[in-house]
Parts: C-alpha cells; sequence; structure tokens
C-alpha cells in the first residue's frame, strides 16, 4: 500500500470509527483493506470485481465475492445497515443507475459512505506538484483525469450525487488528502511521526469548507430517510 493510500485509509478508518454491530456491503472492495478492517466488529460482505486485486486480498474474517453490481442486483432490498463505495464511481458510465442499486439495498435510516475524487484538489495536484499545465487546464475545461491502474477518471460532483440519490439525506462531509499530496519532500512520508502530523493537521481541516473544496478527495456519510 502507498503512503498516499495509507493515510487515506487511516482518515477514512477514524471518520467510520462508530461503526459497530452492522451489516455492511463494501462495494468496490479493492484489496480489502477497509473489508478486514471493518470486518473486527462488524458482519461485511466485500464485492470486487478485479482478479488483479483479489489476488492481493487483505485476509479478514469478511465474505468475499467477485463480481461487480450484477451481484448487488440479485441482494434483497433492505438487507445492509451501511454500504461503502469509495472511489469507484469514477470509473463508470452508469452513475447513477449504480447509487440506485447500491442504495435499494439499505435498509432505510441505514448509511452509505462514499468516496470520490475532488476535481479542484487535482487540479492542484497537476499544477503544484506535477507541473503539468496541460492537464490542469483538460481538467478546468471538464475534461477527465486519468490512473494508470483503472484508466479515466470521470468526475461528478458532490451536488450531482446528492441529486441522484433522492431518498439520501447527507449527514456529514468530510475533505482528504489536501496537504500530503502536494508534499515534495518524498523522503519524509515513511516517517511515523511526519504521518502522525500530517493525519492531525488533516483531520483538522477535513471539515472546514475552504480546505474541503481544494480536497483531493470528499467522504460523503448520508443517510436513508424512511
Amino acid at each position: 500500500m502507498t503512503t498516499w493510500d495509507h493515510l487515506l485509509k487511516q482518515m477514512l478508518w477514524q471518520q467510520l470509527d462508530f461503526v459497530q454491530g452492522m451489516k455492511i456491503l463494501d462495494f468496490g472492495s479493492g484489496a480489502g483493506e477497509t473489508a478486514a478492517h471493518l470486518a473486527l466488529c462488524n458482519d461485511v460482505t466485500a464485492v470486487e470485481p478485479w482478479e488483479e486485486q483479489l489476488a492481493q486480498r487483505t485476509q479478514g474474517a469478511y465474505t468475499q465475492l467477485r463480481g461487480g453490481i450484477e451481484l448487488v442486483r440479485q441482494m434483497p432490498d433492505a438487507s445492509f445497515d451501511m454500504v461503502l463505495c469509495h472511489n469507484v464511481l469514477e470509473y463508470v458510465d452508469e452513475k447513477e443507475v449504480y447509487l440506485r442499486e447500491l442504495a435499494r439495498v439499505v435498509k432505510p435510516g441505514g448509511l452509505m459512505s462514499i468516496v470520490k475524487h475532488n476535481r479542484p484538489g487535482r487540479v492542484m495536484q497537476m499544477t503544484v506538484l506535477l507541473n503539468d499545465f496541460a492537464m490542469a487546464n483538460t481538467l478546468l475545461d471538464g475534461g477527465n483525469g486519468t490512473t494508470s491502474k483503472f484508466g479515466d477518471i470521470r468526475y461528478y460532483t458532490d451536488d450531482e450525487l446528492l441529486d441522484w440519490l433522492p431518498d439520501m439525506a447527507l449527514q456529514s462531509l468530510w475533505g482528504a488528502r489536501t496537504f500530503w499530496d502536494l508534499q515534495q519532500k518524498q523522503e519524509c512520508h515513511t516517517d511515523p511521526d511526519w504521518q502522525r502530523q500530517m493525519l492531525a493537521l488533516e483531520h483538522r481541516v477535513s471539515t472546514v469548507p475552504e480546505y474541503q473544496a481544494i480536497a483531493f478527495f470528499h467522504h460523503l456519510l448520508l443517510r436513508k430517510r424512511g
């Protein structure tokens, strides 16, 4: 796991530290780090289509299924207390269709945890860290980003997400990866004391709108009405 991925997961796990005794679906679970972590205190089912990710699976007391949205379509309505969808929707075209299925399996009063890329944060990264003015302008013009592993990052806004989920109410919004993606002193990234101080600062600004606006990721926690 890269340093930035490790720090992001540490932030998310602290934001979800209240989650105990729940039945959870982790959709697009990747290598299963979050599923394994939450399975310490919850009943977790993880769904992941990529064989490469499954081959690196983190061991833990959770149920791992291989597949995608077709598996969710087979699940009963209102069958989970919480659904996670972390950094998944950027890589699919039919975002609203996916969200409709994921929301369907959430119990009334249940939760959805969605982590998504934030376009302004990516523009900051391209400009300040990578000195890539062409990509920064592409993103400002509404174009896609890209990753070497998953392909195009097809951005969507927080407001679009909320419009697609009319039965969900926003409970909390956090920014993440506001500062550390701009830190150019790579040699300090593996220093535990640096990581501790960076996480503390990230947590401090994660709910401040001015810093959320330029964070690389947004974490939205939503509750299903009913």
